[in-house]
């Protein structure tokens, strides 16, 4: 017994909406891991440059740093890093 014209459409239309499903999925989560991919550098950056500038940061400090989930807060702190005199000072700033 050969599918009717109803079923055939339907399962093609199945067929292209899983497609669509799939690619819009795989399109966020590339984008999702690009941005993740930048905060996780911009949050590298900024220990570091406190690290050469003004010492290791605790564990704790570290810690905020890596909680903060906005890329112009991580921006901004990187170059609040390379001016500041002290860990203290970097503290401060991240409240």
């Amino acid at each position: 017994m050969s599918p009717s014209a109803a079923e055939t459409y339907w399962n093609e239309a199945t067929i292209q909406g899983e497609a669509r499903g799939e690619a819009r999925g795989e399109t966020r989560g590339i984008a999702i891991g690009e941005a993740r991919g930048e905060m996780r550098g911009e949050v590298n950056s900024i220990i570091r440059v406190l690290r050469r500038r003004v010492g290791e940061p605790s564990a704790e400090l570290k810690s905020r740093i890596m909680n903060i989930q906005s890329i112009d807060k991580l921006d901004e702190l990187l170059d609040f890093a390379a001016t500041c005199v002290s860990l203290g000072e970097f503290a401060t700033a991240l409240n």
